[in-house]
């Protein structure tokens, strides 16, 4: 029989492709059940599909002779009032022996919006674009831009700008960068600078290497001063870099204490929402404490981390704060869901979606690459496992493949083990997992949680890979550094599976690449 693939609405803006290699099941019954496990979905589920007959409108699915190969199926939850869980929302990929495998179609997410807060202009909603676009310039130095185009297209004749022309053309390329970046790299302003000659190439430079080279450094010098007039303006963003917002042991050393968005985050130091204050967003943290303890009050939870994100992130980036004591003056930030939506507030990218969307995508190659490499990493990858012990099996083979020490990653304990409290207080950072005594392997582990400067941030997660997923979002969260001895593995994570500044790998992150795309 036929594989059929089919495109499974889960929500307004989550769609996922489905392929069931020995086509469609016996009954509709089935099929919801194969949608369930395949995509990891608690909830009783009805189906929909695209009636032809009534324009392509959804009608409920009675028979399954109504839909064929990559029809449209939309979900529909019976349950009205679901909690959404972090385990639950992203996608699943069966082993061989299953009757489907999954994979992300698409990830229409919508950048994070709150509908009773005003954003502040400074919030941003997109990384840095793969093709930078060169903004329009005022009437007449697009006149003039336009003629000398043609000029050189004619004749070769280079444009010489006048100091206002270039003067304009720098400060509009200023205004169009800080709409991304406050602090853009080198290679930032090198594409910028490659683009606005690639756009008006009359304003090529014949004496440069490669054409742009004058005009990136006039860009670097024109940022520098752009961000001086931002911070007498009071921008968050470059004001916390300025003297009087250091520590005095460290001022002398200013210019290697620059805090700014090192892994490709967009919101780094967003400015406080319009109309709030300092003073009114601590208030609202300490209301927040008191709904934090009511069950079933998401709702309100989520628009009160919205609220005070800007003055959270302040926080984390001025104070440093420790980990324990951020912890208790913001206990909503440490759960699932809501490391998963301040994540995305921070790089405009879902986490645990595209994270497992990723991994998944890349477990069977990864699986050929270790065992290529044989030893412990490829002896490690078992295909009878279930999705959530290969994940696992993955990330530590991952590791392994890095020359990096998986036990630094995730380490386990007995929970007979008089010492392992002791040892998890010593823990800098990494994901724990407490085995029962006496239990056989393929028996579910009593506690898997998350441990950062000693302090168990997190408990009861369901399987290893989330915990690592929601692991890497808190480094994020907490503006944390990557541990010396994972930096390769958490260069994967956030380059090759989310896609966070993936252009620039290391050597040891590159070659893996390359293998993964033989």
């Amino acid at each position: 029989m036929a594989p059929v693939r089919l495109r499974v609405i889960l929500d307004h803006n989550d769609a996922r492709k489905l392929i069931l290699p020995r086509g469609f099941p016996d009954s509709i019954e089935e099929l919801c059940q194969t949608i369930r496990t395949s995509f990891g979905l608690q909830e009783e589920i009805r189906l929909q599909y695209q009636d032809a007959d009534f324009g392509n409108e959804f009608i409920n699915l009675s028979d399954i002779s109504e839909i064929s190969d990559k029809a449209n199926l939309k979900v529909i939850y019976l349950q009205k009032n679901v909690v959404e869980d972090a385990t639950t929302h992203y996608p699943v990929v069966p082993g061989p022996s299953d009757t489907s495998s999954v994979s992300s179609e698409t990830d229409n997410t919508e950048p994070f919006s709150s509908t009773s807060t005003e954003s502040s202009p400074s919030t941003r909603h997109c990384v840095w674009p793969s093709v930078f676009t060169i903004p329009g310039f005022k009437y007449d130095a697009a006149l003039e831009l336009e003629r000398a185009n043609a000029e050189y297209k004619k004749s070769g004749t280079f444009l010489s700008p006048s100091p206002k022309l270039k003067s304009h053309i720098l400060e509009r390329l200023a205004e169009e960068i800080i709409k991304f970046k406050a602090y853009p790299t080198d290679n930032d302003l090198n594409d910028v600078a490659e683009a606005l000659v690639k756009t008006h190439p009359c304003l090529r430079e014949q004496g440069s290497f490669n054409g742009c080279y004058g005009w990136k450094i006039s860009l670097k010098y024109k940022m520098a001063n752009f961000r001086t007039k931002l911070r007498g303006l009071g921008c968050a963003e470059v004001e916390i870099n300025s003297l009087k917002n250091k520590a005095t042991d460290k001022r002398s050393l200013a210019a290697l204490n620059v805090k700014k968005p090192k892994r490709a985050e967009v919101n780094y130091c967003p400015e406080h929402p319009k109309g709030e204050t300092t003073e009114s967003l601590e208030q609202e943290r300490i209301a927040m404490q008191s709904e934090f303890k009511k069950k079933n009050n998401d709702t309100i939870e989520t628009e009160k981390m919205e609220k005070t994100f800007s003055y959270r992130r302040q926080e984390v980036l001025q104070g440093q704060p420790m980990i324990a004591d951020f912890k208790s003056r913001w206990p909503a930030l440490f759960t699932a869901k809501e490391i998963d939506k301040e994540f995305m507030r921070i790089s405009t990218v879902p986490l645990l979606s595209t994270f497992f969307a990723e991994l998944d995508q890349y477990i069977p190659r990864l699986t050929e690459v270790f065992r290529c490499k044989g030893g412990i990493a490829g002896k490690r990858i078992r295909q009878d496992d279930n999705v959530h012990t290969r994940r696992a099996c993955i990330l530590r083979s991952l590791c392994i493949y890095l020359n990096e020490d998986h036990e630094k990653l995730v380490k386990e304990y007995l929970d007979t083990d008089l010492e392992a409290h002791s040892n998890m207080e010593q823990t800098v950072m990494g994901v724990y997992v407490m085995l029962k005594d006496g239990a056989l392997p393929d028996d579910d582990p009593h506690d898997i949680g998350v441990l950062i400067e000693g302090v168990e941030v997190l408990n009861g997660l369901g399987n290893i890979a989330l915990a690592c997923a929601l692991l890497f979002g808190l480094i994020y969260c907490l503006d944390l550094s990557y541990p010396a001895e994972l930096k390769c593995t958490f260069e994967v994570l956030q380059k090759l599976f989310l896609n966070l500044d993936g252009q620039r790998l290391s050597s040891k992150v590159q070659f893996l690449k390359n293998k993964l795309l033989e």
